[in-house]
């Protein structure tokens, strides 16, 4: 049974960390003793993410905008968008006040915020599995097993930045409200080409997006670029397709408007298949309560059309902590001002996102 030594006389556990976890963490870190727990050892490779220009406020806030620059991260030149049009329409970054924004190296991510938290002397336990949480009168009693151990952790709240999963939450009870089924399934492939620009294009019932990845594994001279390619639809017309071969998708992308000068120069011997995932827009019920708040996609998740996910996750970690800091921990206003704050931002995305499938209904 432990308790950390405490910064100011409380503390903050945030489970598992992702990168609004991390975020939050650091934020809260020169205020509060702050404990993460994750899962994973190391955190997982994910294909496709992108960062949105706004993005660079909140690590400038954190003094991390350093961490762009890492070669690993693709600068975005803007966006190729067929959506409903045959013909493009090009959303160029450079018309961002914020300036361009990037294709990440998602899992070197997460490991450059791991590695920024351990400079700022933040507790970390991965990999760890939560087993319980017991609401106590002297904070929230974590339990979670770590080398094969079960250890427990006095934390005065808990933020769960645990994803879709929202494996707290849930734990409490709160239910998971899904508003559609949009599922993905993708495959990467090496071409000939330079441009840092991703392609969006929508067909009669589902649609596409391509983006650049980071290309260490490329033979240099070679090939120039890696992408993924991926497919967006409802789950039934995901599984009609049967596709179980990275080949089985790749012919279905060369008829979409906009991908055919991009599947000319791929090498086909190249492609690998990734797994069908969830993509659908979520929202918890409850995103906080008895000294808990839940974060990112724990407490809403984004259509990936938004591409917004990365910076919500980011941006609600910062609003939390912001209100933590000014407010302090227990004040009793700060669940229902953090609930109205993801109210707000769940209703101005519900109506964007009706506003975009219109155009193509």
């Amino acid at each position: 049974h432990t308790r950390y030594p405490l910064v100011t006389g409380v503390q903050t556990c945030a489970l598992p960390i992702c990168i609004g976890g991390c975020i939050a963490a650091l934020a809260l870190a020169p205020y509060y003793s702050v404990t993460l727990i994750d899962k994973d050892a190391e955190p997982q490779n994910k294909v496709g993410e992108s960062l949105a220009p706004a993005a660079i406020r909140i690590l400038k806030q954190l003094n991390l905008q350093h961490l762009l620059s890492d070669p690993r991260h693709i600068v975005s030149q803007g966006t190729l968008s067929y959506w409903g049009s045959d013909e493009p329409t090009l959303i160029d970054n450079l018309k961002n006040p914020d300036g361009f924004g990037w294709h990440l190296d998602r899992a070197y991510f997460e490991k450059q915020l791991r590695e920024a938290c351990y400079t700022a002397n933040i507790h970390t336990i991965w990999p760890a599995q939560l087993v319980d949480s017991t609401k106590t009168s002297h904070g929230w009693k974590v339990t979670y097993q770590h080398n094969a151990h079960a250890h427990q952790l006095i934390s005065d709240i808990v933020i769960d930045a645990s994803g879709r999963h929202c494996v707290f939450a849930r734990q409490q009870g709160i239910a998971r409200h899904q508003f559609d089924k949009l599922m993905s399934i993708g495959f990467t492939a090496n071409l000939n080409i330079t441009k840092n620009v991703a392609v969006i294009s929508h067909t009669d019932d589902s649609w596409w997006y391509s983006a650049p990845l980071h290309q260490n594994d490329l033979n240099a001279g070679v090939y120039q670029q890696k992408r993924i390619f991926s497919w967006y639809a409802e789950p039934h017309i995901i599984k009609a397709a049967q596709i179980h071969t990275p080949q089985a998708l790749l012919q279905r992308a060369q008829h979409v408007t906009g991908l055919g000068a991009l599947i000319s120069q791929l090498d086909h011997s190249s492609a690998a298949l990734h797994p069908m995932l969830a993509a659908n827009s979520s929202k918890l019920e409850s995103c906080s309560g008895n000294a808990w708040f839940a974060i990112g996609d724990s407490a809403i998740s984004f259509d990936p059309l938004s591409s917004q996910g990365m910076f919500n996750a980011m941006a609600s970690a910062m609003q939390l902590s912001e209100l933590l800091i000014n407010n302090g921990l227990t004040h009793t206003d700060n669940r229902v001002i953090y609930q109205q704050q993801v109210d707000k931002i769940w209703q101005s995305y519900l109506a964007h996102r009706a506003l975009y499938y219109k155009m193509v209904s």
